[in-house]
């Protein structure tokens, strides 16, 4: 028998929905996590019929070491992509703690986790708010770094966290994706 291709999407918004559909209909068994804060249970539904297979799926908050650490106990997981993280712009400047606490928080205790049951291969949903204000379009790669709103700050802050980590073990394979 083949080896059996598998993945684990946290968050499954717009982004990680789509995604998660990608993946499956690649041919990855896909487990879904998610508590739905930005995003709906009827997701579920309309990813297994994009994809024809049923969606192994588990409820619950990055944020929590507890439920991450049964997450893991429970599946062999190898790789994530992480797209769970709060993301209006405008709310993330009325509260920026919230974005702070959820979306590093979040990060780091995923992480911590992961390391915890040697799962180091990590795709992070960055964004092109890290960019800010570019000097010029279309915007490349290697363009300055100056998010002007704590959204895009967490943004950049994650992939700070996630290239020091890169640096202390090189066993970390991480792939950034920022959007436009």
């Amino acid at each position: 028998m083949g080896h059996i291709k598998k993945i684990s999407v946290f968050g499954l918004g717009k982004l990680g929905a789509c995604m998660a559909a990608t993946f499956a209909q690649a041919g990855y068994q896909v487990l879904g996590v998610d508590n739905f804060v930005n995003s709906s249970p009827k997701v579920l539904a309309r990813l297994e019929s994009l994809s024809g297979q049923k969606l192994e799926f588990i409820q619950g908050d990055v944020c929590d070491p507890a439920f991450l650490e049964s997450v893991f106990r429970s599946h062999p997981i190898k790789g994530v992509v992480h797209f769970a993280a709060l993301k209006a712009v405008g709310e993330s400047s009325s509260n920026p703690l919230r974005y702070y606490q959820n979306n590093l928080g979040g990060l780091i205790t995923l992480l911590q986790i992961m390391r915890a049951h040697d799962c180091r291969n990590f795709v992070f949903s960055s964004s092109a708010c890290v960019y800010g204000d570019p000097d010029e379009s279309p915007v490349k790669e290697g363009a300055a770094l100056r998010p002007e709103n704590p959204y895009g700050q967490t943004k950049f802050m994650s992939e700070e966290i996630l290239r020091d980590l890169e640096k202390s073990d090189p066993n970390w394979r991480v792939a950034y994706l920022r959007y436009f």
